[in-house]
């Protein structure tokens, strides 16, 4: 019975459960994805940033038809109760991007930056924040831009 006992302890500290070293360097991403009729845009965050840190998003495009190109735009805004108690989006900055076209059948990863202050380089504080990104979809339909959006949550 005692050798049954160990052997399960053992099992499960292996699989994982009962105690655990010290937490993983990089939290697993969660990747967020905007279906469009002809591909995907994939934002890939992970669970919280610190605060002051820079903060890095892959993002990934995926053309199944026509062409998708982009990210031609990226900002990154704040939420809250405006005048009258209204909620309001207040851009906080404007990222770099690195244009690149896909075309059908084809997917690209590019990451945007963001150093986690605003336009007038003062480090935000610790709240959540939604970037959204740019692209611009040619299926044959005309030109069009169409954005997907994440949140990133900052924490001290």
């Amino acid at each position: 019975m005692r050798a049954l006992a160990v052997a399960l302890a053992g099992a499960l500290v292996s699989s994982g459960c009962g105690s655990r070293g010290a937490p993983s360097a990089s939290p697993t991403p969660i990747v967020l994805t905007t279906t469009l009729p002809s591909g995907l845009v994939e934002i890939a965050i992970v669970p919280a940033y610190r605060v002051g840190s820079v903060v890095t998003v892959p993002v990934t495009i995926t053309a199944t038809r026509g062409s998708i190109s982009g990210p031609v735009a990226a900002h990154i805004y704040a939420s809250g109760i405006g005048e009258g108690g209204r909620p309001s989006e207040v851009q906080v900055r404007a990222l770099a991007t690195s244009s690149a076209t896909v075309a059908a059948g084809q997917r690209r990863t590019t990451t945007l930056s963001w150093d986690g202050r605003d336009d007038h380089s003062v480090v935000v504080p610790s709240d959540a924040y939604v970037l959204i990104v740019e692209v611009v979809v040619d299926d044959g339909g005309g030109p069009r831009t169409v954005r997907a959006a994440a949140t990133l949550q900052l924490s001290d």
